[in-house]
């Protein structure tokens, strides 16, 4: 999802500074209110702002913090569950791509929600609400500014991936919604491709299966972790399973 979001179209934006100040400051109250973790992030610039209360300890996390050199918050995803890492990766993908069939003046009135898990100090595992919202979006569709959030969940068990969440209406978007939106992510013969590689098939053996050249296969598997914004064919292959693509 990283290079996904950093590597939008960016349109000039003459009130630019002025928006990221709002959107800081509602960062530092949520904060301030709820002894949680928000962080502000600017895709554009690729710069992160991260504001915590005492809920911010469990990362070592000072009051403020600005990283210059990245839009995402690594020093808390180092420390969930790498299967609720996964399984963040998945929603953020369903997320994003619902929102390309929302207007872009409407892509902010959605948040998404899920639960995930982290060990805190004492190697115990303490379960979190994490919120994702998109705070500013351009004329093009593309959005430059965002805010997740971190606190403690009342929540003991929760199997579901997630919601999304119109926060205008208090409409909870269909599960078959969102998922719709995001089953066509891989071409037929992508899909072909990623089903094989999950059964175990090689890529020699899928040119011969397929009856297409080894170069195609190739350019194949890159074009799905591309598209899945994943490093590797087991990550991929995880994606694929959990969002039914394959």
């Amino acid at each position: 999802m990283k290079s996904l979001l950093i590597e939008q179209q960016f349109e000039v934006l003459t009130n630019r500074e002025l928006l990221l100040e709002s959107a800081k400051a509602w960062a530092y109250g949520y904060a301030q209110i709820t002894e949680g973790v928000a962080v502000i992030s600017d895709f554009h610039k690729n710069v992160s702002y991260i504001y915590s209360g005492k809920f911010g300890q469990f990362f070592n996390l000072p009051n403020y913090f600005v990283n210059d050199n990245s839009a995402f918050e690594d020093v808390i995803f180092n420390r969930i569950f790498k299967e609720d890492l996964l399984k963040r990766h998945v929603f953020e993908l369903y997320f994003f791509n619902f929102l390309k069939n929302v207007l872009p003046e409407k892509k902010c009135e959605y948040q998404a929600s899920c639960l995930i898990r982290l060990l805190n100090k004492n190697n115990k595992v303490l379960q979190i609400i994490h919120n994702m919202r998109y705070l500013n979006c351009l004329s093009n569709g593309s959005v430059w500014c965002g805010v997740c959030t971190y606190a403690p969940s009342t929540q003991i068990h929760e199997k579901s991936e997630g919601c999304i969440v119109n926060i205008s209406t208090g409409e909870t978007v269909r599960k078959e919604q969102y998922m719709e939106c995001s089953s066509k992510l891989l071409s037929k013969r992508q899909t072909e491709i990623l089903a094989l590689l999950a059964k175990g098939f090689g890529s020699k053996q899928i040119a011969d299966k397929l009856n297409i050249s080894l170069h195609t296969v190739n350019r194949h598997r890159q074009d799905i972790l591309s598209i899945l914004r994943v490093t590797n064919t087991v990550a991929a292959v995880g994606i694929g399973l959990r969002m039914r693509l394959i």
